[in-house]
């Protein structure tokens, strides 16, 4: 039993339980909403969603379909560990935060607001 409870616990604590830079993660939109100039809220499907955390980059580089279709976004790398999974991101007129698997984003522009949440996995 005891030799069991010690391969669970090295198997948690290896470097493989980590996540870090080339990581895919697949994400499921929760929530995704416009408010326009005009206080119009726009509920929008929600999609899936795919991004690697690129180490060359040091960005978010999101997959080629979706409303985040090939876009990047730069880590902060004062406010980033993605050893931990936890980060800050920013695009253009857009910020986007991620923690242990919960992905929020928000965008401002001339059109108005955009919002979006979703839960993502690693793989």
């Amino acid at each position: 039993m005891k030799r069991l409870l010690l391969h669970i616990t090295l198997l948690l604590i290896s470097p493989f339980s980590f996540a870090d830079w080339d990581d895919v993660y697949y994400c499921q939109m929760t929530n995704a909403i416009e408010i326009t100039l005009e206080g119009e809220q726009i509920k929008h499907k929600l999609e899936k969603l795919t991004f690697k955390l690129d180490k060359t980059k040091k960005a978010m580089v999101f997959g080629k379909q979706g409303y985040f279709q090939n876009n990047e976004m730069e880590l902060r790398q004062k406010e980033s560990w993605p050893s931990i999974e936890s980060w800050y991101a920013d695009g253009y007129d857009a910020y986007g935060y991620f923690d242990k698997g919960k992905f929020l984003y928000v965008m401002t522009g001339a059109g108005g607001t955009s919002a979006i949440s979703a839960n993502c996995e690693r793989f």
